[in-house]
């Protein structure tokens, strides 16, 4: 932890424009679970931008989940250490099936099986896509554990990584299964969350950088 070197004016501006893209493009996301999944797809001419747009986000959370750990020296402990660790997998699955679904989605809705597609059909409860999807969740969770090792450093207030540290899990508790109005606001304070602690390591920064 302690050798860690990043430039935290990179990661700031990184976590501020990833908290904006998931406050933006996440209420945007249609229900698959009211209709058929190729339905949707097909009925949605910005599908591929937007999971390109969230390919976009974890990337740039991945840069500021390391400015935050950087910005606490060695103060993080095994928490931070376990939380960055887990960000990284995450990061790497989500962008994974968030491309997955920006390329492959359309064309099986719109050629190949529609079937696939089905939430309960071979492509999405099969164990690959399934493990996968577990995987994924470590993006919003890492920085959960992030947020609450933060808390328990001196380095910055404790409402910021608290803040960070609830917002995750609620974000994957309520924008995921879709629940109405609640997922909305649950993607808002996860983005907002992010963009505050972006305006913080930019402010923490070194005037050198």
């Amino acid at each position: 932890m302690h050798g860690l070197q990043v430039s935290l004016r990179v990661s700031a501006v990184s976590l501020a424009v990833s908290g904006f893209i998931v406050a933006a493009v996440t209420p945007w996301h249609p229900d698959i679970f009211d209709r058929p999944v190729a339905e949707v797809v097909r009925g949605f001419g910005p599908w591929t931008l937007l999971h390109e747009l969230s390919v976009a986000a974890v990337v740039l959370a991945l840069f500021g989940a390391v400015g935050i750990v950087a910005a606490h020296g060695g103060h993080l402990g095994r928490l931070g250490q376990a939380g960055l660790v887990i960000e990284v997998v995450g990061v790497v699955m989500t962008a994974a099936l968030a491309t997955t679904e920006a390329i492959v989605f359309p064309v099986l809705a719109d050629r190949a099986a529609p079937g696939l597609l089905a939430v309960d059909g071979p492509l999405l409860r099969s164990p690959v896509f399934v493990g996968s999807g577990v995987l994924a969740l470590g993006w919003p969770l890492g920085l959960a554990l992030i947020g609450l090792a933060a808390a328990r450093s001196p380095v910055f207030s404790r409402a910021p990584g608290v803040l960070l540290a609830i917002s995750g899990p609620l974000y994957l508790a309520l924008a995921g299964p879709f629940v109405p109005v609640l997922d909305v606001l649950s993607a808002v304070l996860f983005g907002v969350v992010q963009m505050w602690w972006g305006w913080l390591l930019w402010r923490f920064a070194p005037d050198s950088e």
